[in-house]
């Protein structure tokens, strides 16, 4: 956290935001740590600083009564039933993340949700459309919620560990039918080809602005 004050620092006037959950999920460990109370209130008190976390998990109880300051936006990762199902194992279900997620905007938090990763196979029309017209039920309250679209992607390291892990696992990591792209650090992702990928960004800004109209896309990808 000193660290984080002397990087603000070096960038003022600017409002720098720190991702709490780039490497994994937080609130697991919260209970043990404590560590992710600290740097929510850490930047409760910061002018020129702002903290953001994802969770697949509702236990978040602890750290309803914080003094955020609103500085810390609380997000929620989701996905169809059929995808938390199979492949999140010992996770909440949507309905849990969601009630959690009322909680975190009933004290004070900003709120988002990550659609991630999102799959595009066989009916996943159907399958993200109706995970849609749900959410649009149950964000009607909290109208500045924000929203992050990830598609599935893997690279060769991840392919291989997982595959180490659960040489059966029906995670779709196929290299053929993707489109290898270099990312931004230097390594490459196997990712959906140009076509699939514009007819998702068509369907998914088309639905969520029809379903969704009070929220915001930070990002399509």
């Amino acid at each position: 956290l000193d660290r984080a004050k002397a990087y603000m620092e070096e960038r003022l006037p600017e409002v720098t935001t720190f991702e709490g959950s780039a490497t994994s999920d937080p609130v697991p460990l919260e209970p043990f740590t404590g560590s992710l109370a600290a740097a929510i209130e850490f930047f409760g008190r910061q002018d020129h600083g702002r903290f953001r976390f994802v969770t697949k998990f509702s236990r978040v109880e602890g750290l309803l009564g914080l003094k955020h300051g609103g500085h810390t936006r609380f997000r929620f990762s989701v996905n169809t039933d059929r995808v938390i199902g199979e492949f999140e194992h010992g996770t909440p279900g949507l309905g849990e993340r969601l009630k959690a997620l009322g909680a975190a905007a009933a004290a004070g938090y900003p709120v988002g949700l990550l659609i991630a990763p999102i799959f595009l196979e066989e009916d996943w029309r159907q399958q993200y459309g109706e995970l849609l017209a749900l959410l649009s039920r149950e964000l009607a309250p909290y109208p500045g919620v924000t929203l992050e679209i990830i598609l599935h992607r893997f690279t060769s390291r991840a392919k291989s560990a997982i595959l180490d892990l659960y040489p059966k696992t029906r995670l779709p990591l196929e290299e053929e039918g993707r489109r290898f792209k270099y990312g931004q650090f230097g390594y490459g992702k196997f990712v959906y080809p140009g076509s699939l990928y514009r007819e998702a960004e068509e369907f998914f800004l088309e639905k969520i602005g029809a379903l969704l109209p009070a929220a915001r896309v930070e990002y399509l990808v």
